[in-house]
């Protein structure tokens, strides 16, 4: 059962109901990443999902890890490019108590000096190791490239710069700003009682909502370009990505981008895993990946290769890629994508936490009910026409691409790379 309700302050209540479960997932979902930061507070989003764990007004950091634990719980966060969550696991018999720790960490983060300068280290420790792991960076440069000095091309974790000379009260302004209930979604899935539930958003969310904040600005309209980034680092191997600009999460073609992407570099049977993967040994990883905003999409190809092999994968990867354009997809091909993904769904569907993040991003960025059988029939209408339309309006067009590994000869092949 599928239950959502709108509080006077903004704030949105969004559940699924699973009677057959002994365990619930609850998600408070606030609408802010690196999308909303310009320059100078890039990485906040993300600094300040760190910082709320670090204790409230009632609760040290200790506590809250005390009485998750106490239940037999388990809580975390994770920020993207443009939302923030923070989620427990629990038994339906503690989603109060869940609540109530969510709730006070939201509401009440007291982000004291000494645990704002100890948490820097924290995650300038983590932004170097995403420095020394060059998929990260790749993925980093490939979104720097395809939205190139915008917001939505930035890191999610900022720079060292921006986390080590941030203060508190620059923090606690950016908190303020986006936490607000317009931009937030509660978001819980698996067994509970409805009536319980409302009152339970009411008492720890809704009675302290501040009813007179205002909404930030919706996210900034994109430009896609096509430059050309590159890393050299002393690595064994070279990371090479191609992107174009694609579809947003509004835009009906999703379907059929995801299924194209299945086909090109979604499993072993995959066209690109085929022919540089299996047929010619070239590369362990290979795969193509859409991804989603609201105001945008991407269409990604990824390889891990030898340095040396750069030029002779890009001439694969063209090859096939031309080979799309001109012959298009095949029935089988379709076939298989579609059984894919909607063998996916059901799969997703069974997992609650899975249900709740699907549930709440979808009234996040889209204030709309998810609805599986709603997705499932898309997949099913989903004809060999509608990919190969997509693919043609999509990979025609210029695009990014970035490089990172050791600076060799035919380094910036990828970015050379032209689809007829």
């Amino acid at each position: 059962m599928d239950f959502y309700k709108q509080f006077p302050s903004g704030l949105r209540l969004v559940a699924k109901r699973l009677d057959n479960f002994y365990t619930v997932s609850l998600g408070v979902f606030v609408d802010v990443g690196c999308v909303k930061e310009d320059a100078a507070t890039n990485g906040y989003s993300h600094f300040i999902e760190h910082l709320v764990f670090k204790g409230t007004e009632k609760r040290t950091c200790l506590q809250i890890s005390e009485e998750i634990d106490d239940i037999g719980a388990n809580i975390n966060a994770y920020t993207s490019k443009d939302s923030t969550c923070f989620y427990t696991k629990s038994s339906s018999d503690d989603l109060e108590k869940c609540m109530d720790v969510l709730s006070d960490m939201y509401f009440n983060a007291a982000i004291p000096e000494e645990e704002l300068e100890r948490e820097k280290g924290v995650v300038i420790e983590e932004i170097k190791m995403c420095e020394d792991t060059p998929d990260d960076v790749s993925q980093d440069l490939i979104s720097q490239a395809l939205f190139y000095k915008q917001t939505l091309g930035q890191t999610i974790l900022g720079s060292i710069e921006n986390i080590k000379y941030s203060d508190r009260h620059s923090i606690l302004n950016f908190k303020k700003k986006h936490y607000v209930p317009a931009s937030t979604v509660v978001a819980v899935c698996g067994k509970f009682d409805i009536d319980e539930l409302c009152n339970l958003v009411e008492k720890y969310f809704e009675q302290h909502c501040d009813k007179a904040a205002v909404c930030p600005e919706p996210e900034p309209q994109v430009n896609y370009s096509d430059k050309f980034l590159h890393a050299f680092k002393p690595i064994e191997q070279s990371h090479l990505q191609l992107a174009w600009g694609g579809f947003s999460l509004k835009d009906n073609e999703r379907c059929a981008n995801n299924m194209l992407a299945s086909i090109m570099g979604g499993g072993l049977s995959s066209r690109l895993n085929q022919v540089i993967r299996e047929q010619n040994g070239l590369a362990y990883s290979v795969y193509a990946y859409p991804s989603y905003y609201s105001n945008a999409g991407t269409f990604e190809i990824y390889v891990g290769l030898s340095p040396e092999n750069n030029e002779k994968v890009c001439n694969l990867i063209k090859t096939e890629l031309d080979k799309l354009l001109t012959d298009g997809i095949t029935e089988r091909e379709l076939a298989r994508a579609r059984i894919q993904a909607v063998n996916a769904l059901y799969m997703n569907v069974e997992s609650n936490m899975t249900l709740m993040r699907l549930y709440g991003r979808s009234m996040l960025k889209l204030n709309e009910l998810f609805d599986v059988e709603k997705d499932i029939a898309k997949y099913k209408s989903v004809t060999v026409e509608d990919v190969n339309r997509v693919a043609r309006s999509m990979l025609v067009k210029p695009h990014a691409s970035a490089y990172v590994g050791p600076k060799v000869k035919g380094y910036n092949a990828v970015s050379k790379l032209t689809i007829k």
